[in-house]
C-alpha cells in the first residue's frame, strides 16, 4: 500500500509538471498577497468542517444516542484517516471507531456515512450544474489545461455525468427506505438472473445502509442536517471568492466559484493519493480554467491553489490532533470509572 501511495504521488507530480501545473507558485504570484485574508479565508473554511461533522449528529441520533462531543472527536480523527490514508481508506474509520456491540453496528454507521455522501455529491453537483447555468465562461474556452491536452468543456459534462450519478444514487437509497419491499424485490429479481445468493447479499447490504436516511422521516433531524449542510457549503464558497481576492486573482462572481467549488468536491471524490496531493490542485486548475485566462490560471491561479492546499493539510492537521486528544481524554475518563466501579 505504501508502494502504491509513492506510485500515485509520483505519478500527480508528473502530471502537473508535463502539464505546466506549478506546484509551488511562482514568488511574483505569493508577492502581493494580502495574508490577512488568507487567515479570513482558512477561520472560514474551519468553520465549514465543523459544521460539516457536527452534522453528523443527526445523521445517528435516530440509528443510535451518541454522546455529541463523541462524534465530533471521531469525526476529526477520521477526516485525518480518510486525507492521509491512501485509495479513501480512511472511509473505514468512522465505522469501526463509533461501533459499540448491541447498540451500534458498524454497517449502521456506514448507512449515515453513505447517506452523508450522497447529499454531498448531491448538493455538489447542482452547486455545479446551476454555477455553469448562470456563470459566463470565457468566449473560447481553451483545449488544453496548461498544457495538459484536457479541453476545459469537459468540466460541463462532468457536471452533468455526476447529477446523474449522485442523484441517481440518493433515488436509490431513498426507494430503498421508503418502499423497501419493492426494492429489495427489483434488486433480487434483476441480479438474481446471474445469482440469486450474491442478489440476496446486495439487497441485505443496501437495506442496511439505507437506514441510514432514517433522518429523512424525522423533521427533528432532517431540518438541523440539510440547514448544516447548506451553511457549510455556503461558507466554503464564500472562502474560494476572498482566496481569490487575496491573491489579486479577478474577482469571481457566486457562480464561478460554484463552479469551482463543484469540481473541486468531485476532485475529493475520486479514489486519492495520500494527502489528496495532485487531485485537489488539478481540480481547482480545471475550474479556474473556464473562467480565467491561461496565463493567470497559472500565475495567480497557482498561488490560488496552493494556498488553498496549504490551508487544507494544516486544518485537517490541527483537527485529528484535537479528535486524537478528545479520544485520550475519554478513554482516560472511560477507565477511571471503571476502576470506581470496582
Amino acid at each position: 500500500m505504501l508502494a502504491a501511495s509513492v506510485a500515485v504521488l509520483v505519478a500527480f507530480a508528473w502530471v502537473m509538471k508535463q502539464g505546466a501545473l506549478p506546484i509551488l507558485p511562482p514568488r511574483s504570484a505569493l508577492s502581493g498577497v494580502d495574508f490577512r485574508l488568507v487567515v479570513l479565508v482558512n477561520a472560514t473554511l474551519l468553520i465549514s468542517s465543523l459544521l460539516r461533522m457536527a452534522r453528523c449528529y443527526f445523521l445517528i441520533r435516530p440509528v443510535a444516542n451518541v454522546p455529541f462531543r463523541r462524534i465530533m472527536s471521531i469525526a476529526c480523527v477520521a477526516a485525518g484517516l480518510l486525507t492521509f490514508l491512501p485509495f479513501r481508506l480512511g472511509e473505514v474509520a468512522k465505522p469501526a471507531m463509533l461501533r459499540e456491540k448491541g447498540r451500534l453496528s458498524a454497517l449502521a454507521v456506514t448507512g449515515t456515512i453513505g447517506a452523508e455522501r450522497l447529499t454531498d455529491g448531491l448538493v455538489l453537483s447542482v452547486t455545479l450544474f446551476l454555477g455553469l447555468l448562470f456563470a459566463k465562461p470565457l468566449a473560447v474556452l481553451p483545449d488544453h489545461i496548461g498544457n495538459l491536452p484536457v479541453p476545459a468543456a469537459l468540466v460541463p459534462h462532468a457536471a452533468s455525468v455526476s447529477v446523474v450519478v449522485f442523484g441517481g444514487g440518493f433515488f436509490v437509497m431513498a426507494v430503498f427506505y421508503f418502499a423497501r419491499k419493492f426494492a429489495r424485490a427489483v434488486v433480487e429479481r434483476v441480479l438474481g438472473l446471474v445469482s440469486q445468493k450474491f442478489a440476496t447479499k446486495v439487497a441485505d447490504v443496501l437495506e442496511r445502509i439505507s437506514d441510514g436516511l432514517q433522518f429523512l422521516s424525522d423533521f427533528r433531524n432532517a431540518a438541523p442536517f440539510l440547514l448544516t449542510t447548506l451553511v457549510a457549503f455556503y461558507a466554503h464558497l464564500w472562502a474560494l471568492q476572498v482566496l481569490a481576492a487575496a491573491v489579486h486573482m479577478p474577482q469571481l462572481s457566486t457562480a464561478q466559484a460554484a463552479v469551482i467549488l463543484g469540481v473541486l468536491g468531485l476532485g475529493f471524490a475520486v479514489p486519492n493519493a495520500p494527502g489528496f496531493f495532485g487531485a485537489i490542485q488539478l481540480a481547482l486548475y480545471a475550474g479556474m480554467a473556464v473562467y480565467l485566462p491561461p496565463q493567470t490560471v497559472i500565475h495567480e491561479g497557482a498561488a490560488f491553489a496552493f494556498l488553498f492546499y496549504c490551508g487544507y493539510i494544516a486544518q485537517t492537521i490541527l483537527l485529528t490532533l484535537c479528535g486524537l486528544l478528545g479520544e485520550f481524554f475519554q478513554s482516560r475518563r472511560s477507565q477511571s470509572a471503571e476502576l470506581q466501579a470496582t
